[in-house]
């Protein structure tokens, strides 16, 4: 019987420690580590690995034929970057990281003798890369 009137005491002292234990903002985050590290979070807030952009699509395809013309490619195009994708049932090739269709269209010209029937296609591409300064590098 007394532990019938013991377990609701019991459980309602439980509930009150707990209730002492929250914050209102729970959101909140305190920081213990060295303040340099902070410093570096606020300078680069978002690292996106891809961003929105252009690129030319050259092939469609088998993969043994995709590999062979994106190693091709790479060898006569060493400074432009080539990606193989697959899209069931084939596999494609897209070259370039363009941010505005201009520079796209003017890859595509610039490719369209070696590959008649490319394209140019809105893409995830890779950021251009930085330089100490945060200014992007000339391609």
């Amino acid at each position: 019987m007394r532990v019938h009137h013991l377990l609701p005491l019991l459980v309602l002292l439980h509930a009150a420690a707990l209730r002492g234990q929250s914050d209102a903002d729970s959101s909140a985050v305190r920081w213990l580590g060295d303040a340099r590290a902070l410093e570096f979070m606020a300078a680069y807030p978002t690292l996106d690995r891809v961003i929105e952009g252009y690129r030319v699509q050259i092939h469609l395809g088998s993969k043994t034929d995709a590999v062979k013309v994106r190693q091709a490619f790479l060898q006569r195009h060493p400074d432009v970057p080539a990606y193989l994708s697959y899209l069931a049932p084939n596999f494609r090739i897209r070259v370039g990281d363009l941010r505005d269709r201009v520079e796209a269209e003017r890859l595509r010209q610039e490719l369209r003798p070696e590959f008649p029937g490319c394209y140019v296609v809105q893409d995830q591409i890779e950021p251009p890369a930085l330089t100490k300064a945060g200014v992007p590098s000339a391609p």
